[in-house]
């Protein structure tokens, strides 16, 4: 019962940009692979003695037995484009990776017949 809640309305949680934990296989298949994405909102934070408040931040992805924990910062110039060239590289590759996949897909479907 506990897969439906993938499926259910996500309410944006108090204090939190983004927060999701979802499974990355169809019920039934394959255990508990998941991504687990969590940022933090500080937007109605105050810069308190010179710094600036530091978001919660979390991405893991995880199969059935292996997790990936991936780390970001924000506290200097470089370090949030290095965050932000982190993320981008991944989402290319993924793309990338998700064509590449269909293509194969498709194939093996169509030597299957």
């Amino acid at each position: 019962m506990t897969y439906l809640l993938q499926y259910a309305t996500r309410r944006p949680v108090r204090g939190a940009r983004v927060d999701e934990n979802l499974r990355l296989n169809r019920p039934g298949l394959y255990g508990d692979a998941y991504v687990r994405v969590y940022v933090g909102d500080t937007s109605n934070e105050r810069v308190r003695r010179g710094v600036p408040p530091h978001p919660h931040l979390k991405l893991r992805i995880a199969d059935c037995t292996n997790v990936i924990v991936l780390e970001f910062e924000l506290t200097d110039a470089q370090l949030r484009d290095n965050s932000l060239f982190k993320i981008d590289t991944l989402l290319g590759a993924l793309t990338r990776f998700r064509h590449a996949l269909a293509a194969e897909a498709a194939l093996y479907a169509e030597r299957e017949r």
